[in-house]
């Protein structure tokens, strides 16, 4: 359940940081380095490198079933608010719709609508690029939904089937002790095959004015989410431009005005192949180039409003940009007029 761009939330993955630490083994062990902000809970995580946490805590536990295990030990507060959406709903197919509309809040996994066939109900995920399979994940997602649905109906409940899109493993007895279904293997997606009748099934915890209160703050998260996702680097780029001549253009300024870590705004301007570095000098260069526009502003002005110190590190950014000094630029554009 996973592609070359899907992402997880922190929250979602300190589960399995949470199953780890009740084992004596820190998150550092399994970070691999990974600068990831556990604090921001809100945070976004690319996949493959939740999965590459997976995989080396299942060489850490010598567990190869390391998914089936964290997942079977999820909680409501590891799904954030759509995790108390799905609780407060009335029946168990009212919140399946809520889990799958939010679903990329908690891990963007190519959720598909939802089917039904007959006396079947679909729940299907497609990668995007469906040359990666990440079993400990995967095993993860559908093993953690499977034990959430069972948590909040209160009953055992066995789907009628799961299909997976990889070989099937040496051994599946943990998968069938949790799952308790047949399972599919070298399918065209992963897919949660339940009985329609489950639409019907009441939850244990239903409260319609929870429920209201916590959909409008999921939505409000949602549309956060895609507008981060859409126009980050747009975003980004404006506030640097507002920040530079208050001399407040730094990560960690720029990162609370969008309300993200500095951790975070680094690794979502790295998923669109940018840095802060890198955002913050294509702002100055293009600021220059209207700057040195206005006759006003002579070359002292000019460098403070591109949050320089000193006029000399201007210069030195402009020959980097243009190959020539910024006052033989502006000459150059008079003269042309």
């Amino acid at each position: 359940m996973t592609s070359s761009h899907s992402t997880a939330a922190v929250s979602y993955l300190q589960a399995l940081f949470d199953y780890l630490r009740l084992r004596g083994v820190a998150a550092a062990e399994v970070l691999d380095g990974a600068q990831i902000d556990l604090a921001d809970r809100d945070a976004r995580v690319a996949e493959p490198l939740a999965a590459g946490c997976f995989n080396r805590a299942a060489a850490r536990l010598g567990d190869e079933d390391i998914g089936i295990h964290v997942g079977e030990q999820i909680r409501p507060g590891h799904y954030g608010v759509v995790g108390y959406v799905g609780m407060a709903c009335s029946t168990l197919g009212e919140a399946m719709l809520c889990l799958q509309r939010y679903q990329a809040m908690v891990v963007d996994v190519g959720a598909r609508p939802i089917e039904l066939r007959g006396q079947e109900v679909l729940l299907s995920w497609r990668p995007d690029d469906q040359s990666h399979y990440y079993r400990h994940m995967a095993e993860f997602n559908l093993a953690a939904l499977v034990t959430f649905i069972r948590w909040i109906t209160g009953q055992p409940l066995a789907p009628l089937r799961i299909e997976f899109p990889y070989p099937a493993p040496a051994r599946l007895d943990e998968q069938q002790r949790v799952f308790g279904c047949p399972l599919v293997f070298d399918a065209d997606c992963y897919r949660l095959v339940v009985p329609l009748a489950w639409n019907e099934l009441p939850l244990i915890q239903p409260d319609p004015a929870m429920r209201q209160l916590m959909d409008r703050l999921a939505e409000k998260q949602l549309l956060t989410l895609q507008r981060q996702d859409d126009d980050l680097v747009g975003q980004a780029r404006r506030l640097l431009a507002q920040k530079l001549s208050e001399g407040e253009a730094s990560l960690d300024r720029i990162a609370a005005a969008m309300n993200v870590s500095p951790r975070s705004l680094q690794r979502r301007l790295q998923d669109q192949s940018s840095s802060f570095s890198q955002l913050l000098d294509e702002v100055r260069r293009e600021l220059a180039g209207r700057y040195l526009e206005d006759p006003a502003l002579d070359l002292t002005d000019l460098a403070f409003l591109l949050g320089y110190s000193e006029q000399s590190a201007f210069t030195r950014a402009f020959k980097r940009w243009h190959g020539k000094a910024p006052a033989e630029v502006r000459a150059q554009r008079r003269s042309a007029r």
